[in-house]
């Protein structure tokens, strides 16, 4: 038993050093959890021959287990459905909010920073959203934009304030900036002017709108950036607590 997992494991390092898509990665592992369900059934029958029933109902138990987290990761990795008796959504809906607070701590220091910034109109070109487009699709196909699966939970594909990851404000005159973004910081583009009097202090460029589903429905709404930047109390706030 300590071989197989020692094999296992070895695949799972193997796996996950080939840095392979979640999709295909998942539909892997799902294969793999097959070599151990096998190995507990040769398992359960040695304890049939040798007239063991304790450890037989015991085998059996983590045997019926198994098979039940296989159907549902075949169903769901290799089919993309989701079973009626799928056990983990009871845990989503059921559990507090507690039980998942990496993602309640990322929420609340979020709101901190959206509370100390203020969005920066943008005079932006007029075919921009196209451009945004063909970025957005090439950043989620090089899983640099991470993704909601729609077939599963509603809202939008693009979580909420997900930053663009390539983007440059240049200042080109006193009071005014270029917006650049690009697919990395290679090849940026200029996709808007910002006018600005006082001192600008970005917070970053997010993604708003994109795919949605809500009550079962799936809609589409054009992707748009919004620019936030530091009020200027918040960073007056920063220049006193760095003194």
């Amino acid at each position: 038993m300590t071989l197989l997992l020692d094999i296992i494991n070895g695949i799972n390092k193997f796996l996950g050093f080939l840095d392979i898509s979640p999709k295909y990665s998942n539909r892997g592992y799902t294969l793999l959890s097959a070599i151990p369900t096998i190995y507990i059934l040769r398992i359960i029958y040695g304890l049939w021959l040798n007239q063991n029933y304790l450890q037989l109902v015991l085998y059996s138990l983590v045997f019926i287990g198994l098979v039940y987290f296989f159907v549902l990761n075949f169903f769901y990795y290799f089919l993309d459905k989701n079973l009626k008796g799928d056990v983990t959504q009871l845990f989503v809906k059921y559990l507090p909010d507690d039980a998942f607070n990496i993602q309640n701590e990322k929420s609340i220091k979020a709101k901190k920073v959206f509370e100390q910034a203020k969005e920066v109109p943008v005079n932006f070109n007029e075919d921009y959203q196209l451009k945004l487009v063909e970025n957005i699709q090439a950043l989620i196909d090089g899983q640099e934009i991470t993704t909601r699966d729609l077939t599963r939970e509603e809202g939008f594909l693009i979580e909420e304030n997900t930053l663009y990851p390539y983007y440059y404000v240049k200042e080109t005159a006193p009071e005014t900036y270029l917006l650049q973004i690009g697919r990395n910081y290679r090849d940026l583009e200029t996709i808007g002017t910002i006018h600005q009097v006082e001192p600008l202090r970005p917070v970053g460029l997010f993604i708003v709108g994109g795919d949605f589903v809500k009550d079962g429905v799936r809609y589409h709404e054009p992707y748009r950036l919004k620019f936030l930047a530091k009020t200027e109390e918040a960073a007056t706030r920063t220049r006193r607590s760095k003194k």
